[in-house]
């Protein structure tokens, strides 16, 4: 049973730490000392729930970013068509050169990806 409780004690300190809480603010919310909290996060074990917490708030974030971003491209295209012709050339620019940057990120990413794959196949053979 005492397992049970500290699990779910160590759990809450792993989410509020991975939600960006400070050591004080953790260790008040818990009830317990400051120097329990550093303790703590000297364990490996520990340390990885903290991250994988860490993980998953960002992929949440990521994905509503991502989100907003779908949105905002289309808010962007209309703009093109806007009667305005100062609106259309901002939005023609914008599009132009966000598309560039994304190109060139999704390129990099999948020759970064590719780089690595042939790295670890090497690293395969070679042991």
């Amino acid at each position: 049973m005492q397992q049970i409780a500290t699990l779910e004690k160590d759990t809450m300190l792993a989410i509020a730490l991975a939600s960006g809480a400070s050591i004080s603010e953790v260790a008040s919310q818990a009830g317990i000392e400051r120097s329990t909290v550093y303790r703590k996060l000297e364990n490996p074990v520990f340390r990885s729930l903290v991250a994988e917490y860490r993980d998953r708030l960002i992929g949440t974030a990521l994905g509503r970013i991502a989100d907003a971003m779908t949105r905002g491209a289309d808010a962007l295209a209309q703009l093109v068509d806007s009667p305005k012709e100062h609106i259309r050339i901002r939005a023609a620019r914008a599009l132009i050169s966000l598309g560039l940057r994304l190109r060139d990120s999704v390129d990099l990413t999948a020759r970064m990806r590719e780089v690595e794959l042939e790295l670890a196949r090497r690293q395969e053979g070679g042991s």
